[in-house]
């Protein structure tokens, strides 16, 4: 080797000591910088094979400039994120859901429930008080309304979900197409010999990160270093393109009549439904379609179980006109968005049964004589075929014409109502016709009704406000195997509130879980390629001699080549 060659190994070596101070600055620079990887220099002997006594070295060849980073952690942060992501926008479903229902409080559901059983309870023990009677309608007014209150909260903050379904899925656009763009760079820099698009693998990373927050992400590394991500199962970021998703709007008819949109997920170009395994976004669209509607689904089915056995109770009661058969709610509203009392009870205290009433009967039936009674003479009188046949219970009247009519076949159920083809008198047993137009003269018809059999027993009797104060104790909810009823409507609701407690703090439990999965990992990750300043001083020092000690290399070989030209 000669002396030239010889300076070549200084300068290779000047070369090496340079380029890792200079990484060694650039890591103390970003030691702060978030997603920043440690960088190290690859460096590897360079060697000469043709010496006379052997390879002697021909100095040292910067090979790469390289990223410290485990990719493994990398992808582990990425899919636990997904299930963080999600547990959090559930776990604040179930923090909304708890302040709307308001339990245990004075202001929830389980207390104005007790207070309507135990206005029935004050009724029963002065039925003739008009006051009992204004607390136990004013009772069930207010439950409706709460019912009325909670469900629409439930409903609003549903709909509320659209604002930040729309913003993550154009965060996700953004992502999406940031992290292709990097590829497409990423792939160009280092289709060039020995490069390595380190900074640009960083701010890929840090954009992986993010979007696996907000969807799932399933990623793999082609031979080009351009990462590939499926999501839901399908391919959001190819080699060729990234996917868009949109929002697209499903109509919905709320409690109150309104209309409204409920924005789901799909693919731009293809219009294909996207279904996000994890992340914010499966989380919303999770808490929405499952929590939100469980809940829903479950004050409906308290309401038609209070709604259903209050008015089995009360129909069987007299109310201060003598009367029975009266609802005390609305039984065409059974559900917790339109839950009513009755016109009857609404429009008139003395319409509640607080009485003991009569026991309903087997079912009569009968054949009218001579068919639609005529329209001089359009009332038919149960009582006049038997003196029993009043009191009648209401809901279980059926007129059904059997005769061909003008717009009817046989065997057609006629309607109650004003405007339709009769109405009834429930305390008198009285059917009358009307709409004569529709039926064909002395059109046949059959009646079948249930009745009560005992008469008013006086309005000091409060023994069916006693029976209603007790329905909250009567098992007729959640039917086991064998068709048994287990629970009672306040059983049930302790139940619904119990379960969402359950339901929130075991997602709070995975949360926290997958939280702490997190934040070891990515400690586990910054031990690896965070920056350690005192390391990195120490390399300073290091490389700060390597560098001297090649300069002084050099200038021995500078002082032999001096020697060497000054021989004459």
């Amino acid at each position: 080797m000669g002396l030239m060659d010889a300076l070549g190994i200084g300068m290779k070596g000047l070369n090496a000591a340079q380029t890792s101070i200079d990484v060694a600055g650039q890591n103390i620079s970003n030691a702060n910088t978030e997603g920043y990887s440690r960088k190290k220099v690859d460096l590897q002997a360079a060697s000469v094979n043709n010496e006379v006594y052997g390879q002697k070295g021909y100095g040292v060849d910067v090979t790469a400039i390289v990223r410290v980073r485990d990719a493994f952690l990398d992808r582990q942060i990425w899919e636990q994120s997904g299930d963080s992501g999600m547990t959090t926008e559930l776990d604040n479903a179930y923090i909304h859901l708890e302040n709307i229902l308001k339990e245990p409080t004075d202001n929830g559901l389980a207390a104005t429930l007790n207070k309507f059983w135990a206005s029935w309870q004050d009724l029963a023990n002065a039925p003739a008080n008009l006051s009992a009677r204004e607390s136990v309608r004013s009772a069930g007014t207010i439950l409706a309304s709460s019912f009325h209150d909670v469900y629409k909260q439930i409903e609003d903050y549903g709909l509320s979900m659209n604002n930040p379904l729309a913003q993550n899925a154009k965060t996700v656009n953004d992502l999406t197409g940031q992290i292709y763009l990097l590829n497409e760079k990423i792939s160009g820099v280092e289709a060039r010999p020995g490069e390595k698009a380190n900074d640009s693998r960083d701010q890929r990373d840090m954009l992986v990160a993010k979007l696996g927050k907000l969807i799932d992400v399933q990623t793999v590394e082609d031979e080009h270093g351009r990462i590939l991500i499926t999501s839901g199962g399908n391919l959001i970021v190819g080699t060729s393109e990234s996917l868009k998703i949109s929002t697209y709007g499903v109509d919905e008819t709320l409690s109150d009549g309104s209309k409204s949109t409920s924005l789901r997920l799909k693919f731009e170009e293809s219009g294909k439904a996207f279904t996000p395994r994890s992340g914010a976004l499966a989380g919303i669209m999770t808490a929405r379609s499952d929590v939100l509607a469980s809940y829903k689904e479950k004050l409906n089915t308290l309401v038609k179980s209070i709604v259903t056995q209050v008015n089995n109770v009360h129909t069987l009661g007299y109310n201060l006109n003598k009367q029975t058969g009266v609802a005390f709610f609305d039984g065409a509203h059974t559900k917790a968005s339109d839950i009513s009392i009755s016109d009857a009870v609404a429009g008139d205290v003395s319409n509640i049964a607080a009485a003991a009433g009569g026991k309903i009967t087997d079912v009569a039936s009968f054949q009218v004589a001579g068919g639609v009674p005529s329209s001089l003479t359009p009332t038919l009188d149960l009582k006049a075929i038997n003196s029993s046949y009043q009191d009648l219970a209401q809901g279980k009247v059926q007129v059904t014409l059997t005769g061909a009519g003008p717009t009817f076949t046989p065997s057609t159920v006629l309607q109650e109502g004003a405007g339709k083809d009769y109405i009834i008198d429930y305390a008198k047993g009285t059917i009358t016709f009307i709409n004569y137009a529709r039926y064909a003269a002395a059109a046949n018809v059959k009646v079948q009704f249930s009745y009560n059999t005992t008469g008013f027993p006086g309005n000091g009797n409060g023994e069916n406000a006693a029976s209603l104060a007790k329905v909250r104790l009567v098992k007729a909810m959640s039917a086991d195997s064998n068709g048994g009823f287990t629970q009672s409507v306040s059983e049930f609701y302790a139940a619904v509130v119990g379960k969402m407690g359950i339901d929130k703090n075991e997602n709070k439990s995975r949360k926290e879980t997958k939280e702490f999965l997190i934040t070891q990992m990515v400690s586990e990750q910054a031990s690896i390629s965070g920056v350690s300043l005192d390391e990195e001083m120490t390399n300073m020092i290091k490389y700060q001699n390597s560098y001297k000690a090649s300069a002084k290399y050099i200038q021995t070989i500078s002082q032999m080549m001096e020697v060497l030209m000054s021989i004459q």
